[in-house]
């Protein structure tokens, strides 16, 4: 019984030893890599112009241009560069509804 206990241990620190050897050989810096130059990027800064600029809705299926009122709202689960690319890719551009007047 206590032989049971030494293997699961000796089982368990092996798999712990194997994955901090993983880790650390996947996190450690590889001398062939470029280094980024400059400074990193604060949270105040403005994004890079190469961002992805246009924010989508694959639910709805519609995209909005940082010129839609629900731009900042919205979240979005899909990002495009351009208008183009987003309708290439089955979204229609955001536009109001015209309002129904009440009927009374």
């Amino acid at each position: 019984m206590f032989g049971f206990f030494i293997q699961m241990f000796l089982l368990c620190a092996g798999a712990f030893l194997a994955g901090v050897l993983l880790t650390w050989l996947t996190m450690r810096a590889r001398p062939d890599a470029p280094e980024v130059a400059g400074a990193p990027l604060s949270i105040m800064e403005e994004p890079v112009p190469s961002a992805p600029a246009i924010k989508a809705n694959s639910r709805t299926m519609m995209f909005h241009t940082p010129e839609s009122p629900y731009y900042k709202r919205m979240k979005g689960d899909a990002f495009f560069h351009s208008p183009e690319d987003a309708r290439r890719a089955g979204y229609t551009m955001w536009t109001p509804r015209p309002r129904v007047p009440a009927v009374s």
